[in-house]
């Protein structure tokens, strides 16, 4: 016998089998590491007709988050998923489609330039230790969660709204940050959320990974989503709307952006895929069409620090191929992808002369030069979920421009930079979303000026004058367009721009035989 899928209705969950015959069934909470977690109940059933039910409540305990083992009459273990792969249809209360704006176009602008601007969607940074609470106070909202209560700080809370409101539709970027994004530093809350094996001392650690690993710390992730998804998925859009949730940010570069300690790349992408996975659910539960995605910088076989510290730095294809075995075989679900494409280095917009980047799904790096090379790769067949390919959101990319005497020259690039790297994305099949970094320089970004606007102190919200790059940002997908093409076609050079805005991809890997012919 073998488990082919479990179905979440509302008040029964439907195990489908190939073969009929009696069953128990063991419920355990879904945490990761060495063994399984805590044993909630052991039920009996026997499948007839290709399929047995469960009742879905027990109290106020929800079973549609549990892992399931499965053993035989005869004491065999049986085989197959272990987790809710589906959920009925009449299950969440909204069921609108995901919505589908007339642009992919978007930027990361602050409330009262979003209108302007005419931004369309928007996606917002929400940070666990920055909205949560261990202890109730006269600033917290309680919120009730698979029997337990936890608290939300009520005034960040209402700060969110105001910026979920901002914009027709957000796809949150869920972290969990002890040390910025708002962290209160309260240190109970920090004890039970943050990854139990996080590097502290590690200065660069800026984001912990979701703890996966501990009952507690899995709850309260559990409790962050579907607060947010309750709230932001409404169908009265009361508070604004959100359509989809980032887990984390650039996870293969995970000691810096999603650090769980020293750990193979196989170990971490398990603790990774549960958090998509219950997030997937917290959303569905409630909405339709809610999206979970994983996050990734542009590293695809190469990984930061030239693979030289492989427990802390990982390879982004690997990864997803990783994902994909895990989520196949433990229960597949609609996971996505957020990528970030930059240029092959940060601090010069002129993708077109990148090095690194091949048309090959054996790329060293996936920047805004070939990334068609990733939808044709996640379109390969294996890659499918219920034959259809996984959505594209390129999340969090941009062009920089230098200081100095390189500043306009820079600045030209990135203005025709915009241009090409947009009508490459806008000509794939898969992508959603297209977002520009950062609506202003930021001083604190590293060094990198990523804005459309430079920053100016002296004038409101630090709003200077709108660099090179507005232009074309503003025109794209209006009748202005065809002007900024132009312009930047003449700039890149006309073969250039047109030999990369139709790359002649190669649906496999490249050859790397000669690689080291030349030493």
């Amino acid at each position: 016998m073998n488990i082919l899928s479990i179905e979440a209705g509302r008040k029964e969950l439907v195990f489908r089998t190939d073969t009929d015959g009696a069953v128990t069934v063991y419920e355990h909470v879904p945490t990761v590491g060495e063994k399984l977690g805590r044993s909630l109940a052991v039920l009996n059933a026997k499948a007839e007709n290709g399929c047995f039910s469960l009742p879905r409540f027990e109290g106020e305990h929800d079973r549609i988050y549990s892992r399931y083992a499965v053993v035989a009459a005869d004491g065999s273990a049986v085989g197959g998923v272990c987790y809710i792969t589906d959920i009925a249809d009449d299950v969440p209360e909204n069921t609108e489609d995901y919505p589908t704006p007339p642009f992919i176009k978007t930027l990361g602008a602050p409330p009262q330039l979003s209108k302007k601007l005419d931004i369309r969607q928007g996606r917002h940074d929400i940070s666990l230790p920055g909205l949560m609470s261990t202890v109730p106070t006269e600033d917290t909202l309680e919120y009730r969660w698979n029997g337990k209560t936890y608290y939300f700080l009520r005034s960040v809370v209402e700060k969110l709204d105001e910026q979920m409101r901002s914009v027709p539709f957000t796809t949150m970027i869920l972290l969990n940050s002890p040390r910025s994004f708002g962290s209160t530093g309260e240190k109970a809350l920090l004890d039970t959320v943050i990854h139990p094996k996080f590097d502290w001392k590690f200065p660069q650690a800026f984001i912990s990974a979701f703890d996966m690993e501990t009952e507690d710390g899995q709850s309260y992730y559990g409790a962050f989503v579907e607060f947010l998804v309750e709230r932001y998925t409404r169908p009265d859009k009361k508070y604004g709307v959100a359509v989809g949730a980032i887990i984390s940010n650039e996870v293969n570069s995970q000691y810096v952006w999603g650090n769980a300690g020293e750990m193979p790349m196989e170990e971490y992408v398990h603790e990774y895929s549960e958090a998509m996975r219950l997030a997937w659910l917290c959303g569905r539960k409630h909405c339709s069409h809610f999206r979970v995605y994983i996050s990734l910088d542009q590293f695809w076989t190469g990984s930061n620090f030239s693979g030289c510290e492989p427990l802390r730095y990982y390879q982004g294809r690997p990864m997803l191929e990783k994902l994909n075995e895990y989520a196949t075989a433990e229960g597949n679900f609609p996971w996505h992808i957020a990528y970030h494409p930059y240029p092959e280095d940060l601090r010069c917009p002129d993708f077109w002369h990148d090095r690194a980047p091949d048309f090959t799904f054996s790329t060293y790096k996936i920047t805004f030069k070939n990334m068609e090379v990733l939808e044709a790769f996640l379109s390969q067949e294996a890659f499918l979920y219920k034959g259809e390919p996984r959505r594209i959101i390129f999340s969090e990319q941009g062009f920089n421009s230098q200081n100095g005497a390189l500043q306009s020259l820079t600045e030209k690039q990135a203005a025709a930079g915009y241009v090409l790297a947009y009508m490459k994305a806008r000509n794939m099949k898969t992508v959603d979303m297209f977002t520009h970094h950062s609506c202003i320089d930021n001083p604190h970004e590293f060094g990198l000026n990523l804005g459309i606007f430079r920053y100016d102190p002296t004038k409101p919200e630090n709003v200077g004058e709108p660099k090179p790059i507005f232009e074309s940002f503003m025109a794209m997908d209006t009748p202005d367009e065809a002007a900024v093409v132009a312009k930047a076609r003449a700039f890149v050079g006309e073969a250039v721009f047109d030999y990369l805005l139709n790359p002649p991809l190669v649906y496999g890997d490249r050859d790397t035989s000669q690689d080291n012919a030349f030493g």
